[in-house]
């Protein structure tokens, strides 16, 4: 037998098949009702917008129904799709942000044998009290509110019995994907970021090491009385079943909830911002997956982070010259941002500065000409279509895995400033962790010194 990559032995064969096959029949659907509505002649613009628009409905739904069907991994593609309400249509951010907390849940006869499997008794042994359903439903756990034998309020989160098999099933079908494009389609090689899927996904499984990574995150912002990270209890917590302390907060991206309360969005999306730029640029630990299901909001405000379950550790070089790397973006240096690229890893075809001079630049371009802190969908066409061209001359052969998360945060980022319609200055938030990191660098010396 293979080894398996979450510890878990897949599907069979014919239920392998069964889930490749149903991906692919939904998403060769979708893309024929698009290339149709493209190669549609003779409608007005406003005809043709009013046809994509029910499109993207039809669609979003398809994927939807596809994802419940799927759970796992498909869930958690959506999560993402739906918190880039930056670039993504609004019917696939209104229609899979419903997958965010709001999956289908499991019976209470699942739970109470997980958690015996887990901890060795029932709920109801373990707790002075536990609520039958669940306050949450995700991609890979339910959530459930109880109350401890001391009398703390807890929230429980118990892992989905089957969902091991599941993600092993789908993560063997994803990689076989990716590595066919990549033979057929060599501009397509997704093998680098399936790699760090591979290795993510299945520390997900793990909620013994997703509470260290709550409590390190907690220490490393200990200082900030505008971050919250839960208690874990830890004698109530076992590889598959985490307890943590409750929280009644507002949903990040609930933005009549956060008016009513009197919090205001752009202090929220700055607290944000702040709090990911030290645990990316000062700590090199960080939380990567915030999206509006996992951030809540407390009057202050407080910013409070849920889910460690995708955390990421950088090398401590590698942290260092990302720093650098920002720190030469934000003061627009061409030459350090080319020395930066290389130093943490990128390579390119041919020896040529001016390639990643042009990907640098593109994250400000994507911006617009008012600076905004996420991305500006009216100018993203012609960025992309130059960045393009660039590129095809001269293709970027190598791109770190270590980078692939904060890829991801600053994209879910730029979706959630989008919905608090944030004014968050990038430049002057960012800028300040990156200048005194990158000084570091340059003279570590100075570390020691402090």
């Amino acid at each position: 037998m293979a080894k398996t990559l979450t510890g878990f032995e897949p599907l069979g064969w014919p239920g392998r098949v069964r889930r490749f096959l149903l991906v692919g029949w939904t998403f060769l659907t979708v893309y024929l009702s698009y290339k149709r509505l493209q190669k549609t002649r003779g409608i007005s613009k406003a005809e043709r917008e009013r046809r994509l628009t029910a499109a993207h409905a039809r669609n979003a739904e398809r994927v939807y129904k596809l994802a419940i069907r799927m759970e796992g991994l498909m869930i958690k593609m959506c999560q993402f799709i739906s918190s880039r309400a930056d670039v993504a249509p609004p019917e696939y951010v209104h229609v899979l942000g419903r997958l965010q907390d709001q999956v289908p849940s499991r019976p209470y006869s699942m739970v109470e044998r997980q958690v015996r499997r887990s901890l060795g008794a029932r709920p109801d042994q373990l707790f002075a009290h536990f609520e039958r359903t669940p306050l949450a439903s995700a991609s890979l756990a339910q959530v459930h509110r109880a109350t401890t034998k001391d009398g703390a309020d807890v929230a429980v989160k118990v892992q989905y019995e089957t969902i091991g098999r599941l993600l092993e099933t789908d993560l063997r079908n994803l990689d076989l994907l990716v590595k066919l494009l990549a033979r057929i389609e060599p501009n397509f090689d997704f093998r680098v970021l399936m790699d760090e899927v591979k290795r993510g996904t299945p520390r997900e499984l793990d909620f013994e090491l997703e509470g260290r990574s709550a409590e390190r995150v907690a220490a490393d912002l200990a200082h900030r009385k505008d971050v919250l990270v839960p208690k874990v209890y830890w004698e109530l917590t076992g590889p598959r079943v985490l307890t943590m302390e409750y929280i009644d907060g507002i949903k990040i991206s609930d933005i009549p909830r956060l008016q009513a309360a009197g919090i205001d969005a752009n202090q929220v999306a700055l607290i944000m911002t702040e709090a990911y730029c030290e645990q990316i640029l000062v700590h090199g630990y960080f939380h990567a997956d915030p999206h509006p299901g996992n951030l809540m909001v407390l009057p202050g405000p407080v910013v409070v982070f849920l889910d460690f379950g995708l955390s990421k550790e950088l090398p401590e070089m590698f942290r260092r010259n990302y720093a650098r790397l920002v720190h030469a973006l934000i003061t627009q240096n061409d030459d350090e941002m080319v020395r930066a690229f290389q130093a943490i890893g990128f390579e390119t075809k041919k020896d040529e500065p001016e390639t990643l001079v042009a990907l640098g630049r593109s994250f400000f371009e994507a911006a617009g000409p008012d600076a905004k802190p996420y991305v500006d969908q009216d100018v993203m066409p012609e960025v992309n279509e130059r960045l393009a061209r660039i590129l095809q001359n001269n293709p970027v052969t190598r791109i770190p895995a270590d980078i692939l998360l904060i890829f991801r945060v600053i994209g879910l980022m730029s979706g959630l400033q989008k919905r608090l319609d944030s004014t968050v200055s990038m430049a002057d938030t960012i800028g300040p962790y990156a200048e005194e990191q990158s000084r570091l660098l340059e003279h570590p010396g100075l570390q020691a010194a402090g």
